[in-house]
């Protein structure tokens, strides 16, 4: 049976409440070339809520996704280096639910395949998720505005030469970064428009990555801007419907995280993103992120340096001074 959701070309199988899926990654996703881990194309690792969601729609026809739990991100998808070979595998079971809520486990993998056609590992995970699927959107929340304080403008390291997580295009999802007492903001910079490979996306999947780098932006030892890479995600909530292309016509978002330094701390929970539109209405939500440094980008000198330049300072300089919001 073939589907025209993006992320599911074979059904494998879909029957007593399990589906599986495949799709191999190929020219469709010449977008990858806009996100670069090490200089290769890479999936991000949120975009396993846009994959999950349309695993969960299959067996869940009826519902909205209106969130997603316990997201494990185990290791990256590549674009090339052997992803030709073998297809992404979906496998999504559907769990009992109660008061108009059904949840959907997801897991993503993909057999590691040597050029001779030989299996060498089968099901390497690369991304685990549960889905919540309700039969409708509950109200959204609002999101009381920071009180009025200096803030200090950062560059963004992710779009600095030799950054070892690079993006351009539409990955370019934030601008206006900088920093409040009480955590880091920016504006979201709608870049999905019609006619896209995003138009067929139903999460908004660069907003999000933009938000989970939100996370983790400090300036350390006034110089270091760290990049950060997550590895565990508690919790993501929609609070409305549609994927980027149809919050680019929301109007401004504006985008916030707390507390400031939390990922650099390594705090293992706590965190918080939010995007929220002109009224305070919060559209997406993030919790308790956990991730790891893997870099940074040295204001001072404009040049790259290792994690440990910037974890060392970080930890001894910025735990007395950490802001924080209510959860």
């Amino acid at each position: 049976m073939e589907t025209d959701a993006f992320y599911l070309d074979r059904t494998v199988r879909l029957e007593g409440g399990t589906l599986v899926a495949e799709r191999k990654l190929d020219g469709r996703d010449h977008y990858l070339h806009q996100h670069l881990v090490d200089g290769v194309p890479t999936m991000p690792g949120v975009f396993v809520t846009e994959i999950a969601a349309q695993a969960a729609r299959r067996l869940v026809p009826q519902g909205v996704v209106t969130g997603f739990r316990d997201l494990v991100l185990d290791r990256f998808l590549r674009l090339g280096g052997g992803s030709d070979r073998a297809p992404l595998r979906v496998r999504a079971t559907l769990r009992s639910g109660a008061a108009g809520r059904s949840v959907v486990d997801v897991v993503v993998t993909m057999d590691v395949v040597a050029p001779s056609g030989q299996v060498l590992v089968r099901d390497r995970r690369h991304f685990s998720v549960t889905v919540l699927v309700d039969a409708r959107r509950p109200a959204a929340p609002t999101w009381p505005a920071w009180p009025t304080a200096d803030e200090l403008p950062v560059p963004d390291p992710y779009l600095t030469p030799g950054s070892p997580v690079r993006v351009d295009g539409a990955f370019v999802s934030t601008t206006g970064l900088r920093l409040h007492p009480l955590g880091a903001r920016a504006r979201y910079t709608a870049p999905a428009g019609a006619g896209s490979v995003f138009d067929r996306f139903t999460v908004p999947v660069l907003l999000l990555d933009g938000l989970l780098r939100l996370i983790g932006t400090e300036l350390v030892d006034d110089r270091y801007v760290p990049i950060f890479a997550p590895t565990r995600i508690r919790r993501i909530d929609l609070h409305v419907g549609g994927g980027d292309v149809v919050l680019g016509g929301a109007g401004a978002v504006e985008l916030f995280a707390t507390p400031r330094a939390a990922a650099l701390l390594g705090a293992e929970g706590g965190t918080r993103a939010l995007a929220v539109d002109g009224t305070g209405r919060v559209l997406v939500q993030i919790k308790d992120v956990v991730g790891v440094g893997v870099g940074g980008f040295d204001t001072v000198a404009g040049r790259q340096v290792d994690w440990p330049v910037i974890g060392d300072v970080g930890r001894s300089r910025l735990s007395g001074r950490v802001g924080v919001v209510p959860l």
